[in-house]
Formats: C-alpha cells, structure tokens, sequence
C-alpha cells in the first residue's frame, strides 16, 4: 500500500490565540497554496487549531514510508504537552474509534482524537488538546474534526494516485535496469552495466557497486570505466561507506531526510568531502534476505539531493537485479559454482542410463588418472656428466713465447716424455749469444782490473759479470724446456694447439691434460634441487654422448659440496664408481647424461616435482 510520507513541522507558524480572527484569511491562503503533504498539512492543522476555541496544542499522525506512524504536522512548532498527543494518537490508531477524555496529571486540559481512516485501513490519527472546555464546545470541536478529516483522506488518495502512476513508472524503468543487467554473461560485466544504466535513469553523476566478502564490502565496478585501482584510497572511502551501509543494513541518503536522521552517516559525509559531492545514497542489494552487495549513487556540487521517489525506484531496481548479480557471482565461484555443476552433470552422464561415449570417455580418464596417480614409475635424477681420470696432469707453457709446431690433438694416446708442442726459440738463441757475449767481455775487463789491482773496478766488473752469467743460465733453461712434453703415459682429454701456430702464449698457461686409460671415474654435475634426493650406494646408468644410446652402469660413490654455475644455477659435484668392464669401451672426457635411480613415485608426483619446488620456495620467501 501506497503511504503518505510523514514529516516533521518545521515551517508555518500560528502565533497569537487560536481565536484571533485575524489569521484566518492567511491560514485559508497557505492552505490554498500548499505544495506538498507536509505543507499541506501544517497549514491544514494551523487553520483547524484557529477555528477551535481553547485549543493547546494539536498534531497530526500519518503513515510513513516505513509503516510506522509517525509525526506529519504539530501545532504550535514545539508544542510543550507532546506527550499526552502522542498518547491519545496511539489509543485511537488502535481502536479506529473518536476518543474525548480528561488528560492524566493536568487538571482542566481535555484531548480530542479522532481517526483517519477508509475502506482501506487506518492512515493516522488527529489529537487536539482543549482548555477548560465545556459540553457543547467540545462537541463543536468534534464536528469541526469530523468535517476537516476529509480534507486528510483526499490528501492521503491524491498521494497514492501519484504513488500508483510512478509505480508503474518505476516498474518499467526497474524492468529496464534488470534487462541491461541479464544481457551481460560475466559477473564483471553485469555490475559495471548496473552502474552505468543506474547513472543513465537516476541521472547520477557516479556510480559504484561493492559486493559482500564476509563481513566486508569489496568494490567490484564503477561507472564509466571498465578498469580502476582497487588498492587506493579513493577505493578504501568508498569502500567504507558501503560498508556503513551494510553493517546498517538499510538504505542511508546523505544528505539524510528528518525521518532518517537517526541513520549513522559518517563515512558517507567523509566520501562526500573527500570527491566534493552534494549528494550520496546507498542502496542495498538482497537475494532470498541476504545481503550481496551494495550500490552507492553520487552527484556533483551541481546536482540535486536524492529525493524519496528516486531511493525507492533505486530499492525497486536492487530488489529485481540483487538474485540475478547474486546467480552470476555463484556460477563463476570455482568450487561451489562451475566445477560443482561440471562435475554433478558428468556424474550423472557417467552412471546414467544412457550416453555411451560420456561412459567411455570417462573410463579412459579413470585410467589415466591410476596411470598418473599410482607409484609404479621409476624416480630417476638425471645430470650432465663427463668421464674424468683419477690422476689427471697438465702440460702447461714454461715461459711466455710462441708457439712453433705441435702434432698433438685431444683424444691421442701419448706416453711420458713425448713431444706435444714446441715454442719458437729463435729469440732465445739469439739471446743466448748476446748472454754469451756480455759473460766473455765481463770476464776479460774483470782480468784485467784484477791484474791491474783496482780493487773498485774489480767489484764493478765482477758483479757485472755474475749478472751475465745468470742470464745465461735462464736463457739456456728456457732452451732446454722449449719442447713441451707428455707428464706420463695416457691419453689427451683436452687440448689442440695445431691451429694456433705461431700464436702468443703465456706463461703457466694450460695447453694439454693428460689422463690415464685404464683409471677414471664419472662426475655428475647436479642442480641443487635435486642434490636431497642422492647419496652414497645408488646405482645409475651413464649414457656417452659419442656411443649412440649405449649405456654403462655405475655406483653413486662421494657427494661433494664443491659447487659451480652451470647456466646461471647451481650444480653440485657428486662422483661414481663405473662397473667392471665398462671402461674397456670409455675412454677418458666423454662427455653425455647419467641418471641415478632413487625409488618409486607416482607420474604426476615426478612431472610436478619442479613446479611444486618452486611454488613451496615461492610462498615461504613471500608469506609472513
């Protein structure tokens, strides 16, 4: 049922006694020119107290938007004796019945009420109190009211004529409002268009729209933008005002009408500071009695407070559109939502009677699903891997020269003492004879002063002379080591000069490792990741790069903690034993993959090993 909107008096004001016929011509004028039911009724009441003799105060009771009855209009503005008003208002509201009585506690005063009321039920109540009033003034009183309260019930039907024609307009604009809504698939997409038609009908300058996450409101769309930051304090204020709607659990205006005044509306007025706006509302969102959300409307410096007719065609549209925004954010829940709808429906095409390929197509997923659940697969750890001699030596550069032949390439046998390389000595020859000159002509001027008893130019010539003489010696050193030979009897596992004759080299720098044929191991370079899962007494298989799908089998036999980069990780240094005659086919510096059996595990467990390594690592340096 339609109700007429009670408000407080606050305007037009009856000064003077009720009898002074003076006023009379201005009361009829402010009735005559009332614009809306508030004023309607204050000059209605004002022009009642004036025509009725010994009057002390009157007030009028009408149905609120809210169902309640509530104050409509009050004779004088503040009348001092409210209470027994109030009193008498709700005795005849609830038996519909005229009431004339002496008032409790305050000998002489008499109170007049009588009921506004039709076919259609109770609507208010008028109350009147008299002073010193006799028999026939009060039954004049009476009648006054009795003809007066027409005036109250035509108010009442104009009212809810205007309410049943906005009605219908206010269905057809919900309506509207709920198609827009329903076109859109995404949940995403059916809140923004909610906030951009909301702004379009109640000509808002904003909209937003949060959603209920527990016991908070999380801004999920604004109007006129598809994208915003969710963690800024614009979106914290508006959040925060949502959210003082929620926890109120009604629809809050801000500024607010005199019925809502009791209504807490910090948050809303701190919103509407921080953007500069004249006007705020929030409008809840309630699918089956629960909250889903709320939608928060905002206009400009420029704009118009919202008026009762523009909150409850908003309430009408957030009733029609709250089960449909509630649906859409259920389906796109993953567990409760999609996967529990996909599953249920293949359940049922599973062990229904009919769909024969659902059936086939889910027993084969039942057997993938034990083919990667169960622990039937072999774990191996896999690694790059050479083979290494145990005595390994270096046939390093003796000094910085050039390097003049060499026949020697990795992967030939050699033996100890054989020719690898030979650096050019023509310089050194060269200066060997200069050396050998400077000793000569030292030593002859040393004779002579020797001869010639000059003690200082003996000192001279003898210390130069030693200078020469070691000279010499270095020189003939270096000659005698210009030719670089194998240290011992094995095979070359690195180095190959041939192409760099006459090339610069340095001294100590390294130009052939040799290794022995019959003793080496392999060395596996492991990631780090996968350096738990190894230790001593496993067995593996080593696959050459250079025996084409040959393996070899070997003993995981020392786990080092020596560490080196290998594309940009880290690997650890873990060495194996090979078996009895396997070296027989290897030769030192094969280089290729080992694997080391660690146990059983399920497929699944071994394909996601490293993502889930990296997700646990991933988590622990992020969560506190």
């Amino acid at each position: 049922m339609t109700e007429v909107k009670a408000q407080t008096v606050g305007g037009n004001r009856a000064e003077g006694t009720a009898s002074s016929s003076g006023n009379d011509a201005a009361l009829w004028a402010a009735l005559a020119s009332a614009t809306g039911p508030a004023e309607f009724c204050r000059a209605w009441l004002a022009l009642q107290c004036a025509r009725t003799p010994g009057v002390r105060g009157g007030l009028i009771l009408l149905e609120s938007s809210a169902g309640a009855y509530a104050p409509a209009a009050a004779w004088p503005a503040k009348p001092t004796d409210i209470e027994p008003l109030r009193l008498a208002g709700e005795a005849v509201l609830n038996n519909r019945e005229p009431m004339i009585g002496p008032v409790a506690d305050a000998p002489g005063l008499t109170v007049i009420a009588y009921p506004v009321v039709s076919g259609e039920g109770t609507h208010g109540a008028i109350v009147m109190t008299l002073q010193e009033a006799h028999a026939a003034v009060l039954q004049t009183a009476l009648r006054e009211l009795h003809w007066g309260v027409g005036w109250i019930l035509s108010l009442v039907w104009q009212y809810r004529a205007a309410e049943r024609e906005h009605g219908g307009e206010r269905a057809a604009l919900a309506m509207e409002l709920l198609a827009a809504v329903q076109e859109e698939e995404s949940l995403d997409e059916a809140v923004l268009a909610l906030c951009n038609e909301t702004c379009r009908i109640l000509k808002a300058d904003r909209a937003a729209v949060g959603l209920v996450a527990g016991d908070k409101v999380k801004l999920a769309a604004m109007s006129h933008g598809a994208w915003f930051r969710k963690k800024s304090d614009f979106a914290e204020t508006l959040e925060a005002a949502m959210e003082e709607a929620f926890d109120q659990g009604a629809t809050i205006a801000c500024p607010a009408a005199e019925e809502d005044a009791a209504d807490i509306t910090i948050q809303h007025a701190r919103l509407a500071t921080a953007l500069g706006s004249r006007a705020l509302a929030s409008v809840m969102l309630e699918d089956r009695g629960m909250p889903t959300g709320v939608l928060l409307l905002e206009r400009d410096k420029e704009g118009e407070a919202f008026s009762q007719e523009e909150l409850l065609l908003c309430e009408t549209a957030a009733a029609l559109v709250a089960p449909t925004i509630a649906l859409k954010r259920r389906e796109e829940r993953l567990l409760s939502g999609r996967i529990r709808k996909k599953g249920m429906d293949g359940a049922k095409a599973m062990f229904g009677p009919r769909r024969p390929l659902a059936k086939a197509l889910g027993g084969l997923a039942i057997i993938l699903l034990l083919f990667l659940l169960l622990p039937f697969a072999q774990f191996r750890v896999s690694a790059d891997s050479a083979l290494e001699g145990r005595v390994q030596r270096t046939a390093a550069v003796p000094f910085s020269g050039f390097i003049a032949s060499s026949d020697a390439r990795a992967g030939d046998e050699v033996v100890a003492g054989q020719v690898l390389a030979r650096l050019d000595d023509r310089d050194l020859r060269l200066d060997h004879a200069r050396a050998q000159s400077e000793v000569q002509q030292f030593d002859r001027r040393y004779r002579q002063a020797l001869a010639s008893h000059e003690r200082s130019e003996m000192n001279l010539f003898g210390a130069q002379l030693r200078q020469a003489q070691a000279e010499l010696r270095l020189i003939e050193y270096k000659l005698e080591r210009v030719n670089i030979v194998a240290p011992i009897d094995g095979v070359l596992v690195s180095g190959d000069v041939s192409q760099l004759i006459g090339s610069p080299v340095e001294e100590g720098e390294t130009l052939f490792e040799v290794a022995p044929m019959d003793d080496f191991r392999v060395v596996l370079q492991v990631a780090e990741s996968d350096i738990s899962y190894l230790q001593p007494g496993q067995e593996g298989r080593f696959a050459p790069t250079g025996l084409a799908g040959r393996t070899v089998p070997f003993t995981v036999t020392k786990l080092t903690s020596v560490t080196s980069q290998e594309d940009g990780s880290n690997t650890f240094r873990v060495e194996g034993e090979l078996a009895d005659g396997a070296k027989e086919i290897l030769r030192p510096g094969l280089e290729g993959v080992a694997k080391v059996d660690v146990d059983r595990r399920s497929r699944l467990w071994i394909w996601t090993r490293g993502l889930r390594d990296w997700l646990r690592l991933f988590f622990w340096k992020w969560l506190p």
